[in-house]
């Protein structure tokens, strides 16, 4: 794979780091389908019992690369293939989010947009004192999408989401532990180190209580998640047809 890695420090322990683009760790539709392979790949293999998954090590990641042709080139594609484009991205965290492992994602940096939408999809997150996490779609036109915004309601509340995501306030990492986003914060350059320890301890306890647990969680916290989102991917292309997103988008490539 060219934007996902995995390593097995031991056989029921896996690392995934993301690897996109540029200083911010930009992510792609090529990342996302190799994110879905890559939770398939984990379900399938009981002996992986805990997983870690970070970003380079600056930046979780920034979000999506507005560069690569699926966004530069949104206009020339039509409505369908735009849906059959963006569905990776829900299709992806959705795998994520039904893994029997326990996930815990390691934070640096920036973690805005995609990568917010991702890391919500883990069971705990690790951030540093230096990390800043926030939601720009809004601002660009954009609605937030992959089911993320149940999944954020379920975590800090619809007041806190309403901040996070309508005035696209990005939050740091005191905040976000404060509002319950993030679990732990480490020193700089320790999130990955702090992530793994917390997932050491996961491992200690029995996988059967752990593993029903968690999935016992994820239904009680997010049982209408689908019913209330499931149309987010259409909402998302409807927003691309509008002239603030274009603008935004001009804006962008123009270098405003």
């Amino acid at each position: 794979m060219n934007h996902v890695e995995m390593t097995r420090p031991q056989p029921d322990l896996a690392i995934v780091r993301l690897t996109g683009a540029g200083k911010y760790n930009l992510m792609s539709y090529a990342m996302l389908h190799e994110l879905w392979t890559t939770a398939n790949e984990i379900q399938s293999d009981p002996k992986i019992r805990a997983v870690v998954v970070c970003g380079s090590d600056a930046h979780f990641s920034a979000g999506m690369n507005l560069k690569q042709d699926e966004i530069k080139g949104y206009r020339d594609l039509t409505t369908e293939e735009r849906l059959a484009v963006h569905a990776i991205g829900a299709r992806a965290c959705a795998a994520w989010e039904a893994l029997d492992a326990v996930t815990v994602c390691a934070i640096e940096g920036y973690c805005l947009g995609g990568g917010l939408a991702f890391s919500v999809v883990c069971d705990f997150r690790v951030a540093t004192s230096e990390t800043v996490l926030g939601a720009p779609e809004l601002v660009n036109g954009m609605s937030m999408s992959w089911q993320s915004l149940p999944r954020l309601v379920a975590l800090v509340g619809p007041a806190r989401t309403r901040k996070l995501v309508m005035l696209a306030d990005n939050i740091d990492a005191q905040t976000a532990h404060t509002w319950g986003m993030v679990d732990e914060i480490a020193e700089s350059g320790e999130a990955k180190a702090t992530a793994e320890k917390l997932a050491h301890r996961l491992l200690g306890i029995p996988g059967a209580p752990l593993r029903m647990t968690k999935h016992a969680i994820g239904q009680a916290a997010n049982a209408l998640n689908h019913a209330v989102s499931y149309m987010d991917l259409e909402q998302y292309v409807t927003c691309q047809a509008t002239d603030a997103h274009g603008d935004a988008l001009d804006a962008f490539f123009k270098g405003r």
